[in-house]
C-alpha cells in the first residue's frame, strides 16, 4: 500500500509539473493598437508646422479632457475600437477669452489584428475620413488625409491647417 501511495504522489507530482505553463506575458515593445496622429501647419506655408495655442481635445459627450491645454503642433488621440466613427471637441485657446472649439468627426473602418495569446488582438483602422462640423468661426482651416490607414505611430496620418 505504501508502494501505491508513492507512486500516486510521484505521477501527481510529474503530472502538475509538465502541465503548467510558462506565464502569458506580452513583451515590451509588441506593436498595440495605434493611436491617430495629427499635425498642425500654417495656412500661408503649407511645409512649416505651426502650434496651436491652449489646445484642449476632449471626446464628444464628455466632460474630462484627453489633451491639454498644451501648446503643440503634433497630438496623438486613440479611436474607438468598438464603432466606425470618434467624435472630438477641438478648443483652441483653451480657458481664453478667444476660445473657439471645433467638432471633428473621424470615420474609419476598424481592422482586428491577432498578435498572440499573451497580447490578444491590436485594432488597425482603414478608409480613414474626417470631417469638420462648419460654423462661422471655424479655427480649423482644412483638413489633409496623409495615410488612410492607421497601422503604426512612426508618420502623421492627418494635418490641419490653422
Amino acid at each position: 500500500m505504501r508502494k501505491f501511495q508513492k507512486w500516486l504522489f510521484s505521477g501527481i507530482f510529474i503530472f502538475l509539473s509538465l502541465s503548467c505553463q510558462k506565464d502569458d506575458i506580452c513583451p515590451e515593445g509588441t506593436e498595440t493598437t495605434p493611436l491617430l496622429i495629427i499635425q498642425f501647419y500654417d495656412p500661408e506655408d503649407p511645409t512649416r508646422l505651426k502650434a496651436v495655442q491652449n489646445l484642449t481635445v476632449r471626446a464628444s459627450g464628455m466632460e474630462e479632457n484627453y489633451l491639454g491645454p498644451v501648446t503643440t503642433n503634433e497630438i496623438s488621440i486613440p479611436l474607438r475600437t468598438d464603432a466606425n466613427s470618434t467624435e472630438y471637441i477641438f478648443t483652441y485657446n483653451s480657458g481664453s477669452d478667444q476660445e473657439n472649439e471645433d467638432l471633428v468627426s473621424f470615420s474609419y473602418s476598424p481592422n482586428p489584428q491577432y498578435i498572440n495569446r499573451a497580447c490578444g488582438y491590436k485594432i488597425n483602422y482603414t478608409n480613414l475620413d474626417v470631417g469638420i462640423q462648419q460654423d462661422d468661426q471655424n479655427w480649423i482651416l482644412s483638413e489633409i488625409i496623409l495615410q488612410e490607414n492607421v497601422e503604426n505611430e512612426t508618420e502623421a496620418h492627418i494635418s490641419f491647417t490653422h
